[in-house]
């Protein structure tokens, strides 16, 4: 039996914020790509120097969380995703549809079972489920999805993710009107694609409904995410999510969120850092363009800080407060994705 097996659970944690053109800022100083200068800066120091590359840094963490798919899609159709910004929580959705669809059958009611699949290009995917009611997915039921080298769309997959069902009401599917409280977590899973290798590890609990596949709402907290991007020449780049939670309302084409979290980890721009993120506006962002409305401040231990405040979908502008002193940098959407 072969699975489609699509867009894995980690897409969403390669691109650090949704693509743009560049466009010009007024006002203020101008923002340079100079990933190098920022890491001579005190570690857990906000300056005017680090300022851009701690809040593209920040605001991955955002995105990596993200119900919404570059291409405007909605969080539950399931279908192939062609973005690299496919965030966990789509991604995740996506997964428990297809492990739906290759589960074992005529279970015995409370026993745990599990069938394995081949992916296309090579590799298997297995789904184990412990069910109440066979073919059923009902309340304390769970479900453990493991991939072992599943090749899919020139991308390779490893890990497991196990899914825990409670209030549920409605039936599940991508477009479907239903609602559940999931318990997910994330064993080591990872995904190779373009020499880039992408990990997680950790816990989450979704509160989600939908109405329709276009109309749905997603209300996300856990203790500790872990997300890892080893790129080709060996840099690592490590984010962490503690005491984190995240909201989101899609409407048609139209993405609502916001986010709040304790960030540590270590970039080769930043060196290694300890965050606090705080949405202080909801961003939202329509189809494929970036976020035109929103805001959020990352502060560093010391108590220096930086605002990233959309002005439209092309740019940005970041107020710094470091030492007392006060500024303004004006760039763009496109200068923070490049920093990541």
């Amino acid at each position: 039996m072969s699975v489609g097996f699509t867009k894995s659970v980690f897409a969403g944690l390669i691109s650090a914020c949704l693509l743009a053109a560049c466009g010009g800022g007024g006002g203020g100083t101008s923002a340079s790509n100079s990933n190098s200068s920022s890491s001579s800066a005190p570690v857990g120091v906000i300056t005017s120097k680090n300022a851009p590359d701690a809040v593209a840094y920040a605001y991955s963490g955002v995105q990596g969380l993200s119900t919404q798919s570059n291409t405007g899609a909605s969080l539950a159709t399931g279908v192939s995703v062609n973005s690299t910004t496919t965030g966990l929580i789509t991604a995740s959705l996506t997964q428990l549809y297809k492990g739906l669809n290759v589960q074992p059958v005529n279970l015995v009611t409370g026993v745990t079972a599990s069938t394995t699949a081949t992916c296309t290009s090579g590799g298997t995917i297995s789904v184990s489920v412990t069910e109440s009611v066979s073919g059923t997915v009902s309340n304390g039921d769970s479900m453990v999805i493991t991939a072992i080298n599943c090749a899919e769309n020139g991308e390779v997959m490893n890990g497991q993710i196990t899914y825990g069902f409670s209030n549920l009401s409605g039936t599940i599917g991508s477009s479907t009107a239903w609602g559940a409280t999931l318990t997910l977590n994330y064993a080591n899973m990872t995904l190779q694609s373009g020499g880039v290798t992408i990990g997680a590890n950790g816990d989450m609990s979704l509160s989600y409904n939908q109405s329709s596949s276009q109309v749905a709402t997603a209300v996300v907290s856990g203790s500790s995410l872990q997300m890892d991007l080893t790129e080709s020449n060996g840099t690592v780049i490590s984010r962490k999510l503690t005491a984190y939670n995240f909201n989101s309302s899609i409407n048609g084409s139209s993405n609502t969120y916001s986010s709040n979290f304790t960030l540590t980890g270590s970039s080769p721009a930043l060196g290694n850092v300890s965050f606090t993120v705080k949405t202080t506006t909801p961003f939202n962002a329509i189809g494929t363009a970036n976020p035109s409305v929103g805001s959020m401040t990352v502060t560093a231990a010391d108590g220096s800080s930086a605002t990233l405040t959309a002005i439209d979908s092309t740019n940005v502008k970041i107020d710094i407060v470091s030492n007392g002193v006060d500024q303004t940098i004006n760039t763009t959407w496109a200068d923070l994705n490049s920093r990541i």
